[in-house]
C-alpha cells in the first residue's frame, strides 16, 4: 500500500433527502485528485461544488459501490471515511 501522502481526505455518506444516493464531501489541499478519481467511479459534483460530489444509480447499489470507491482510493494514498450509517447499509447489502 503506498505511503498516504496525498492530502485528501473523503467523508462519504447517505444524502440527506435521496436516502438512496451517496454523498461524498472532499477535503484538503489536493482535493482535485480525489474528484478525479470519484469521477472513475461514478460519482458527479453535485451543484458546481467541487468539494462535493454525488453517487445515484438506477439499480440502488451505491452503498456496494461506495465501498468498492473508497477501497480502490485509499489503495492509492487517499484518505477516507463511511459514517457508520452508510457502513450500516453496506453491510444490509449482503444480508
Amino acid at each position: 500500500m503506498p505511503d498516504s501522502t496525498i492530502d485528501s481526505h473523503i467523508r462519504f455518506d447517505i444524502h440527506p433527502a435521496h436516502p438512496s444516493a451517496v454523498t461524498a464531501h472532499l477535503t484538503g489541499t489536493q482535493h482535485q485528485i480525489a474528484q478525479a478519481a470519484l469521477t472513475l467511479h461514478g460519482f458527479e459534483l453535485l451543484d458546481q461544488r467541487p468539494t462535493t460530489m454525488i453517487l445515484a444509480r438506477i439499480d440502488h447499489e451505491e452503498p456496494y459501490w461506495t465501498n468498492q470507491a473508497a477501497t480502490a482510493l485509499r489503495a492509492e494514498g487517499i484518505t477516507t471515511e463511511i459514517t457508520p450509517r452508510l457502513r450500516e447499509a453496506i453491510k444490509e447489502e449482503w444480508t
